[in-house]
């Protein structure tokens, strides 16, 4: 009796210490990583070197330290445009700008200082290289700029119709009745593989519905940031998936008021010709109608309605 009320003490206070402890913890699958190497001009590294970088929308600074291999590593940034600043005894100070990090994202920003005041700021404004030598997984994003200037249809602008941009994607459809599937989501197949093998999350949450075929929320345009898809390679974090991961990122808030509004162009004489009017000989038109049975029937009437004539099964 006493050891157990012992032990259940001991569980008491463990839980009370990882209570008070608890650290927050990210995920690759939300958040990107910004690395790189500090060197000198003659290409020996930089130990030691303050490295910041800075979130431009937000103002949010970050710093660390190059290691004695002159490398230095952001891991787990929240998605957006950083800057990143290095400052060491005896050089000037090296600025990288307008480097993006998305979702689930390695970007290498190599440093090289050059001798000097440390008071004196060298700004190098050359792109990051498009080739990903930092890790292997395979996939592509869409980001806020395609989902604003991108046609996507359906009252519910679904972003879903945006996947066949995606490398080994066939284009969406939609799939079963609209009761079961009343948020009106979109199935696709990738790289051969059958769309119960695809996952879609949300910030990194499982958004499947149970049975894997659907999903249970399908934010509008406006809301997301980033559409990340991985299709092959995946890293260790996703899990029971043969397909397509794809993880759709929120927009956060930033120190700027920002808002979204469109509108649907309803103009008659841009819209696309419907099944009727098919003018005939005998000035009616021909309507595709059902008639409230599993069969359907062809329908002549006249511009005012007045049925003329029926064909097709009864």
């Amino acid at each position: 009796m006493f050891s157990k009320t012992r032990a259940c003490r001991v569980l008491m206070l463990a839980a009370c210490v990882i209570s008070i402890t608890t650290v927050q913890l990210f995920g690759q699958a939300v958040n990107g990583t910004l690395l790189g190497t500090v060197s000198d001009s003659s290409g020996a590294v930089v130990a030691a070197a303050k490295i910041t970088a800075t979130e431009t929308s937000t103002g949010i600074a970050r710093a660390t330290e190059s290691n004695s291999s002159g490398n230095y590593t952001f891991a787990n940034l929240p998605p957006g445009t950083y800057s990143v600043l290095a400052e060491a005894h005896g050089f000037k100070k090296e600025s990288r700008s307008d480097l993006r990090v998305d979702v689930n994202s390695s970007v290498r920003a190599d440093l090289t200082m050059q001798p000097g005041n440390v008071t004196e700021t060298v700004e190098v404004t050359a792109a990051a290289p498009i080739l990903q030598t930092d890790r292997a997984d395979v996939g592509s994003k869409i980001d806020s700029t395609q989902l604003a200037q991108l046609p996507i249809g359906g009252a519910n602008r679904n972003f879903q119709s945006l996947l066949t941009l995606i490398p080994g994607t066939v284009r969406p459809w939609t799939q079963h009745s609209q009761f079961f599937n009343a948020q009106d989501t979109l199935s696709t197949e990738v790289n051969g593989q059958s769309r119960e093998y695809n996952q879609l999350a949300i910030e990194g949450v499982n958004d499947d519905e149970r049975t894997g075929l659907l999903q249970i929320y399908v934010p509008p345009a406006e809301a997301i940031q980033t559409v990340d898809v991985t299709t092959s390679n995946y890293t260790a974090e996703f899990g029971r998936v043969g397909g397509a991961v794809t993880n759709v990122i929120l927009k956060s808030g930033t120190n700027r008021f920002h808002g979204s509004l469109y509108e649907y162009n309803r103009v008659s004489a841009l819209a696309s010709l419907s099944l009727a009017p098919v003018s005939v000989s005998t000035g009616g038109v021909l309507v595709y109608q059902s008639v409230g049975k599993p069969t359907r029937q062809l329908v002549w009437v006249d511009r005012g309605g007045k049925q003329l004539a029926v064909a097709g099964p009864p």
